[in-house]
């Protein structure tokens, strides 16, 4: 609402052409005056030309009145009048749904867009148009003394009209500057982007090069590992022979000196033996090769053995070894060799740092779960050291190392044998008071399921395509792509969501990156084939090597950036089941194409874009159609003229056409797309909120649906 007038400062009558320049020219000295800048300059200016020259051409004559008006804030106020017969279909114009021959209503709407307030009253008798800008801010209040100041101004400064058209020819030089500056600045940012965009790709090449670097290094050294301890185990094995013949006497009888160094040769031979068998776990649980054998057990039968075998490391009488169960705890079914080789290294080690008190270990019941707990009284192990002792050969130094065997490897199997039973390894210790070490395992071991049986379920009217991707913009990217397609999508960041999602029933295809998480995705493959899954792979990654994943089962290999067209080419070529009915969409307007491939989703469409009207009439002529989508304003070929040329082929000559277009038909136009039997279906209608069943209906008018 804008506020009534409290201090006129001019007004004008615009009797004369060249009072509307006079009307532009006051404008930008009152606004000037006010210490409005340049750009509010220019606009007041624009706009009271814009009203003065509709006044004077629409009713012969008028006048404009400038003032300042309300309280704080104040505001420009400028108000131009008329005696003519009025303004028909105002409404519409204001609503930017009618336009005649002469343009009217174009100046309004653009008036409106570039003041604070716009009102408007229109009757027989006349037309009264009132237009405000709020003041800078930081201008102080408008008082009478300050008006009569710019009256005063106003009244010592000459008008020219020549002035003023060589102004407004320096203002468009101006603005057009400004935009070309913008325009380079954008293509900067652009060429920015374009730069960030290569090196992220390059990082992400690097990562996954790296990635598949660090998971070879670790099957090397799985190899290594396990080949260097069954080379080992040959000559152990034959050593430890040997010094049994040699205990039993076979040959005669040996000196004390010789019995003391044969007990040597097999204690060595012994830690040796304990050296390789422990490099041969690990190898083999890294390698997924260690079998598991769950039998049921008491606990109490294996704390009765391993009594007995740890009974020789009690070397001194101030240590107490001590073993307790639960009375209520129930047998246990689990692999007990690999428990008790847990137990085994775990009270083996806390014997070694415990120089008196007790180790005692014990077993109780907490849920589904038992926990095994090896509390000592020994020198105990510093925070900073505590996930470190769980490290391969890593061996933490203190006062007592020096005097204990150890090779580092018993506490890191132990944890990978927690692991691989189902339950956890952990530590708590302080010290200089002692250690608890607690494994945790659940009373019933049970191996993961196999992979379920799966087959192909089609999505009814759609293939269906699981794309699994953690990267989100390649995610975009694909959903374009094969939205396009007419593909029911299904998305996964990594196998474990994939793995949930195929649970219950099993896309047509998938679609996956080579590397998630760090992991390479290629054994999923081949799990899927071995399941029973028969659909189609197609592998996407930065990696050039196409070998790989063609070897691993898949029908098809792409490199990023994958081009979203060879992509839905490819996959309509392994389902071949591309849906009968496609829509081309042609509009220059990237975004325009977008907004209505996203509206058609629900429709049983294939899309085929087409950004000019020769591209249309190419891709008409290659591909059966079912409807074309055709917007108007488009540079070179026009809309009109590609829907001369549709409808005079012999391949699209009766394909349903419905313009999409915002522009605003002018009879003319409207009868050539009449003549040649086209609908309309203005892109308005995609905004409102019953876009859907408004483009429903205008594909049965057509027609289509």
């Amino acid at each position: 609402m804008i506020p009534p007038a409290t201090f006129v400062l001019l007004k004008l009558r615009l009797q004369f052409e060249r009072n509307v320049v006079h009307a532009r020219q006051r404008a930008r000295d009152i606004a000037a005056l006010l210490g409005f800048d340049r750009q509010d300059q220019v606009r007041l200016a624009t706009a009271t030309s814009e009203l003065a020259r509709n006044a004077f051409r629409y009713a012969r004559g008028g006048a404009v009145e400038f003032a300042v008006a309300g309280a704080r804030p104040q505001s420009l106020v400028v108000t131009v009048t008329d005696a003519g017969p009025g303004i028909a279909h105002l409404q519409d114009i204001l609503d930017g749904r009618y336009e005649s021959k002469t343009g009217l209503g174009r100046g309004l709407l653009g008036t409106r867009r570039l003041m604070d307030e716009f009102t408007i009253t229109s009757a027989a008798t006349g037309t009264t148009v009132q237009v405000a800008k709020c003041l800078p801010p930081a201008m102080p209040a408008i008082t009478a003394e300050r008006v009569r100041a710019i009256a005063a101004s106003l009244a010592n400064t000459d008008t020219d009209p020549f002035d003023e058209v060589e102004r407004q020819n320096q203002e468009l030089l101006r603005t057009l500057a400004d935009l070309r500056e913008k325009q380079d600045q954008l293509a900067q940012v652009n060429s920015e982007l374009e730069d960030t965009n290569r090196g992220v790709v390059a990082l992400y090449a690097e990562l996954e090069q790296n990635a598949n670097d660090l998971r070879r290094v670790s099957d090397l050294k799985t190899s290594f590992l396990s080949n260097l301890s069954h080379e080992f185990r040959t000559p152990l094995n034959a050593i430890t022979a040997l010094c049994q013949i040699l205990a039993d006497k076979a040959d005669g009888d040996l000196s004390a000196e010789q019995e003391k160094q044969l007990s040597y040769i097999r204690r060595s031979a012994a830690d040796l033996t304990e050296l390789v068998n422990d490099l041969l776990d690990i190898a083999k649980v890294e390698a997924g090769k260690l079998e598991v054998r769950p039998r049921s057990f008491a606990v109490a039968d294996l704390f009765g053995a391993l009594r007995g075998m740890l009974r020789s490391l009690l070397t001194s009488t101030v240590v107490e070894l001590t073993f307790w169960a639960a009375e209520d705890l129930p047998p246990l079914l689990t692999d007990e060799s690999k428990l008790s080789q847990i137990l085994r290294n775990l009270t083996s080690n806390a014997l070694k740092f415990t120089e008196r008190g007790s180790v005692r270990v014990t077993a109780e019941r907490e849920g589904e779960d038992v926990v095994f707990r090896v509390r000592d009284t020994g020198i105990g192990i510093a925070a900073k050291d505590q996930e470190r002792i769980f490290e391969e050969f890593e061996q933490v130094q203190n006062s007592i190392q020096s005097t204990v065997r150890g090779t580092g490897l018993g506490l890191p199997l132990a944890r990978k044998l927690a692991v691989l039973l189902g339950g956890s390894l952990t530590l708590e210790s302080v010290p200089g008071q002692g250690s608890t070490f607690s494994a945790r395992l659940p009373l019933h071991y049970s191996e993961a399921p196999a992979p379920k049986p799966v087959t192909a379920v089609r999505s009814p009217g759609k293939p269906t395509v699981l794309v699994i991707e953690d990267n989100p913009e390649t995610r975009f990217v694909h959903r374009t792509a094969l939205k396009a397609g007419g593909y029911a999508l299904e998305f996964a960041r990594n196998l474990a969501e994939a793995r949930a999602l195929l649970s219950t029933a099993a896309p047509d295809a998938i679609v996956l990156d080579r590397v998630l998480d760090g992991q390479d995705s290629l054994p999923f493959i081949e799990e899927l084939k071995r399941s029973g899954y028969r659909g189609c792979f197609v592998v996407v990654s930065v990696l050039e090597d196409s070998i790989m994943p063609l070897q691993a089962g898949a029908n098809a290999f792409f490199k990023k950036p994958v081009e979203p067209g060879a992509l839905r080419a490819k996959l309509n070529e392994l389902l071949a089941t591309t849906p009968a009915h496609a829509a081309l969409l042609v509009d220059d307007d990237e975004i325009n194409r977008y907004l209505l491939r996203e509206a058609l989703e629900p429709f049983p469409f294939r899309i085929v874009e087409a950004h000019s009207g020769r591209e249309a009439l190419e891709a008409a002529a290659h591909a059966p159609l079912s409807v074309i989508f055709l917007d108007i304003t488009m540079p070179g070929f026009t809309g009109l003229e590609t829907l001369r040329e549709l409808k005079n082929s012999p391949f699209a000559a009766h394909v349903p056409v419905i313009i999409h277009t915002s522009k605003d038909l002018n009879q003319e136009e409207l009868e050539v797309i009449k003549r040649f039997g086209a609908s309309l279906y203005p892109k308005q209608k995609l905004a409102e909120a019953d876009s859907s069943a408004s483009l429903r209906m205008a594909l049965a008018g057509a027609g289509v649906l």
